[in-house]
């Protein structure tokens, strides 16, 4: 009886350490992954807005569609808040999808026509920039929550 007992939690320990290790690598993952999408937006704002200074993220959560939101606001002004949605068909990185308000967010940008803006993507290129600081997987499990 002892013995089983012994195994019992041997094995328990053995799982709980398992999970705390999954969960850590997941974590670190998931940290990296924000941080990247974080660098691609601030990288689209520097080379498509005017009098682009900084970038606050407020939110960056999963939707249920297996794509992502990230709301924030730029050059520390709540005013001049976006949100952005970095979807499956981008393969989970930041390309241009944007909403903002016309009349405060909308006149910074320097092109009229979006068409004509420089995506992250061309801008890595364009800049000859390390394309792997500017890319990452999507953790396995993304648990939202606040985002400071």
């Amino acid at each position: 009886m002892m013995k089983k007992k012994n195994i019992l939690i041997i094995v328990s320990v053995i799982l709980i350490g398992l999970v705390v290790i999954a969960y850590a690598h997941n974590k670190q993952k998931k940290d990296h992954y924000i941080e990247t999408q974080e660098k691609r937006i601030d990288l689209y704002f520097k080379y498509n807005l005017k009098n682009y200074h900084s970038m606050k993220v407020t939110s960056f959560k999963k939707t249920p569609m297996s794509g992502y939101i990230v709301d924030g606001y730029i050059n520390h002004n709540k005013n001049y808040d976006f949100k952005v949605l970095i979807s499956a068909t981008d393969n989970h990185q930041f390309e241009d999808s944007i909403g903002y308000d016309d009349k405060t967010f909308g006149k910074l940008f320097k092109e009229k026509d979006h068409k004509n803006e420089l995506k992250p993507t061309d801008i890595i290129k364009k800049e000859h920039l390390d394309k792997s600081e500017y890319e990452a997987e999507p953790p396995l499990f993304f648990f939202s929550g606040r985002q400071e």
